[in-house]
């Protein structure tokens, strides 16, 4: 069986190393991100392909035809495409591929046919221009704009550029624009709404950090716009406001906030927000962190607004007054001063979400940062992000060392060790059993730990996204077979019960299956991009899965040599053959468990002693390599 997770895991990891953006078909994750699984990023510089739409306006059930081709001598490999409404994340209408042999149209849950994208790269086929058709929905979706993620070859793509909007208008004229990908833009408004029109966004930049304001950004280090947010801040000259600067990687919203702790709850936090038609508005709210902020009708403290948004970054710059007395209808200890103190910064982006009375609220960010240290935002200073969450990095660094390192030990001592040490005990029971039993209940410990550490981060909502929630359910099935696993030691029969052998293969069963699916479960966990762990963690993991298997393959074959004496046909005849223990029954006398005294130590037992040194020696070394992954995030 430890074959089979062996090869499960290998799968896993080629899956998550590229195969996914060259396979038959477009993986899943595509759908919400527009992004290939290569593990490198997505270039920044202008694509040198155009995305040309044969009609600027559309109806009800009408077709366009969409078209990708190079504006120069490069070809490309790959592509994907979507229409979504301005603003929105959901993927509307179905497309028709015009070449079937290239060309895959692909579901995004939960509609179908939403998405077209390349077929088959194993089989590479250089294209210079790729054409497929999209029908608007039976109900209008109101303007949408094409998203296009172009691949060069494996390591050179351009991801979700994006087109100018198509205007929702049944009655205008129709006719053929060529539309160079990823020109949309925003001018800079001074109100808190502006306006879509093609002309130079705000240019939010990190020029100055450090020396002429202040500035947070994530990545550490980046450029917009490479940078996932960035905010900046200055005082004014009067000394009475702080011009605040946000931008991020984002067309629903990006947000900051300022808190006096990272829980991301009793915050005065501020909103960058895209409305459906293309226009951008800011909010000045109060969140509490378990519902919706609360927004203050007045934006009062809030002057001087500007948006802006283009290829794909939502930008906010507006003057926030350093002190208010109180908010409208608020209480004054919702305005944070920010003259006489220091509060952390919490920038997000996630969708948002229109209301029946055409109201844009956001939903739940899908991705946030906050600083590592409280900052005052009246002074200049760099300031660094937070690493990953203690309590994710506890998470992982517990499912580690409970499915890679404890359950490895104590599956091998039970399966192959038996024999071993016949005259030596540890409170009253045999080494093997006593080891075995310490390093499960361990196992069981840190798995439960690890299970509510991270529902607690998550504030116990469940998470979204296809490999999230494969991630999720698995790990809580895993969890449970775990916990049930002592609890069924507890009921476990006496050697000679005819029920015996039920209970033995039951035992194994659960054993089993919980610790291949904790292969999966982990290398799932692996490729979360928010984590930013390297390819070699991975690489790591699966060679851990490819010494587990060998160890275990030799072992066996060690135990069914007759010149190690072991008969085959009697250790299957034993009750205890293949068992994997988990607990003593209490009040039992096990003959299986009870030492025999003057016993001789079995043949083959000091290369099973040498090998179980080597053994524990490299497994530790795979278990210390990830520790030190997680603990470097």
């Amino acid at each position: 069986m430890i074959l089979l997770s062996a090869i499960v895991a290998i799968i896993f990891v080629l899956s998550n190393n590229g195969v996914e953006g060259y396979s038959s078909y477009v993986p899943p994750s595509a759908c919400a991100t527009l992004t290939p699984a290569h593990r490198v990023l997505g270039q920044t510089s202008t694509p040198p392909y155009e995305l040309l739409v044969d009609k600027q306006t559309y109806g009800v059930g009408e077709q366009i035809t969409v078209t990708i081709q190079r504006t120069g001598t490069e070809t490309f490999q790959g592509f994907y495409i979507q229409a979504r409404p301005v603003g929105q994340n959901q993927p509307v209408g179905t497309f028709i591929a015009l070449n079937d042999n290239n060309t895959l149209v692909v579901d995004c849950a939960p509609d179908t046919q939403n998405a077209v994208g390349h077929k088959k790269i194993v089989d590479i086929v250089e294209k210079t221009i790729v054409s497929v058709i999209w029908t608007a929905p039976n109900v209008t979706a109101g303007d949408i704009q094409f998203r296009a993620t172009v691949l060069q070859n494996f390591a050179t793509f351009w991801v979700d550029s994006l087109s100018s909007p198509v205007i929702s208008d049944p009655t205008a004229t129709q006719g053929p624009t060529n539309v160079p990908i990823a020109t949309e833009s925003t001018t800079p408004s001074s109100s808190t709404v502006g306006p879509v029109v093609d002309e130079d966004p705000l240019g939010i930049s990190t020029e100055g950090c450090g020396v002429t304001k202040g500035c947070y950004g994530v990545p550490e280090g980046c450029s917009p716009p490479n940078c996932d947010y960035l905010a900046t801040w200055v005082t004014d000259a009067t000394g009475e406001n702080v011009i605040v600067e946000v931008t991020g990687k984002s067309d629903g919203f990006v947000a900051i906030g300022f808190s006096r702790d990272t829980t991301m709850a009793d915050d005065d936090m501020y909103e960058c927000v895209r409305h459906p038609d293309g226009n951008i508005e800011l909010f000045s709210s109060y969140s509490t962190g378990h519902t919706r902020p609360t927004r203050e009708a007045t934006n009062s403290g809030v002057s001087n607004v500007e948006v802006a948004y283009s290829n794909g970054l939502l930008s906010c710059r507006f003057h926030r007054a350093v002190r208010q007395t109180a908010r409208a209808g608020a209480g004054a200890d919702q305005y944070f001063d920010l003259g006489n103190s220091s509060y952390h910064i919490f920038l997000a982006v996630g969708p948002t979400q229109v209301q029946s009375d055409g109201t844009v609220l956001i939903n739940r960010h899908t991705s946030r940062a906050y600083s590592a240290q409280p900052v005052d935002v009246t002074s200049i200073s760099l300031v660094a992000a937070a690493g990953v969450p203690l309590f994710v990095k506890l998470h992982a660094g517990f499912m580690i060392s409970a499915w890679m390192f404890t359950v490895s030990i104590g599956a091998v001592l039970a399966r192959f060790y038996k024999p071993m040490w016949p005259n030596s005990t540890w409170c009253g029971v045999k080494v093997w059993f006593a080891v075995h039993r310490a390093v499960m209940t361990l196992t069981v410990l840190m798995a439960v730990a690890a299970f509510v550490l991270i529902f607690v981060f998550k504030e116990w909502t469940f998470v979204t996204g296809l490999n999230n929630t494969i991630h999720a359910v698995m790990g809580i099935i895993v969890t449970s077979l775990g916990v049930i696993q002592p609890f069924m030691a507890l009921c476990r029969p006496g050697p000679d019960a005819p029920n015996r052998v039920v209970f033995n293969w039951f035992h194994w069963g659960f054993g089993t299956v919980a610790r291949i699916m904790a292969i999966i479960v982990m290398f799932l966990g692996l490729g979360f991009p928010f984590l930013g762990l390297p390819a070699a963690a991975t690489y790591v993991m699966a060679a851990w899965v490819v010494w587990q298997a060998l160890s275990e393959v030799i072992l066996e074959q060690v135990t069914n040599l007759k010149c190690c004496g072991q008969n085959k046909e009697n250790a299957k005849a034993s009750p205890d053959h293949d068992e994997i223990e988990m607990e003593n029954k209490k009040g039992a006398s096990a003959n299986d468990l009870d030492p025999e005294p003057k016993t001789s130590n079995p043949p083959g037992s000091a290369f099973k002693s040498a090998f179980l040194a080597i053994y524990l020696l490299i497994l530790t070394g795979f278990a210390a390599a990830m520790f030190t992954f997680i603990a470097l995030l």
